[in-house]
């Protein structure tokens, strides 16, 4: 019996150290995800950036060509196949000198609104008025716009936030 169990014991004790053992111990090779407030790591800083009334908005403007580089990257274009743009809503997107990029989440839980509609006025140096719907994106909202004139604008975003309504105004300067 007692041959019986150093034997058991024995095997038990292999058993047990050769699971042990043969763990394997790689390395944990993961990729970053951009996730939505992650738009800053493609764009850099915003012009503009505000927190009130429980919203957090930030606005890039970029010009055309930098969007169509953007668009070209792996990671939207990983993103775009969740979306379908329309042709029209390309145009819309592409039209124009410039491209806005308007985010906005609410404070406390930090995801978009829904049932958001955004529109962007503006004011040109020489004080002509235009204006833009902005559509919405991944999870943000675009616009394009045509900024032909260098000097100070005058940017005035409206926001439509279910039963709301919100408005930002911001300057930027076209160099």
């Amino acid at each position: 019996m007692k041959t019986k169990d150093i034997f058991l014991s024995t095997l038990l004790v292999i058993i047990l150290a050769v699971s042990m053992f043969g763990q394997t111990t790689h390395e944990k090779n993961t990729k970053t995800v951009i996730k939505k407030n992650d738009i800053s790591a493609l764009l850099g800083k915003p012009v503009y950036a505000s927190t009130a009334d429980s919203l957090n908005t930030k606005v890039w403007i970029i010009s055309q060509n930098k969007n169509k580089e953007i668009m070209k990257t792996k990671t939207v274009k990983m993103k775009d196949n969740n979306t379908s743009l329309d042709k029209m809503t390309k145009e819309e997107m592409m039209a124009g000198s410039y491209f806005i990029i308007l985010d906005v989440t609410n404070i406390s839980s930090g995801k978009e609104f829904a049932d958001t509609s955004a529109k962007v006025e503006i004011v040109s140096p020489s004080k002509k008025s235009s204006s833009a719907n902005f559509i919405p994106m991944m999870s943000y909202f675009g616009a394009g716009v045509s900024l032909n004139e260098k000097g100070d604008y005058l940017f005035t975003i409206n926001l439509n936030i279910g039963a709301g309504y919100k408005t930002t105004q911001f300057k930027f300067t076209l160099k």
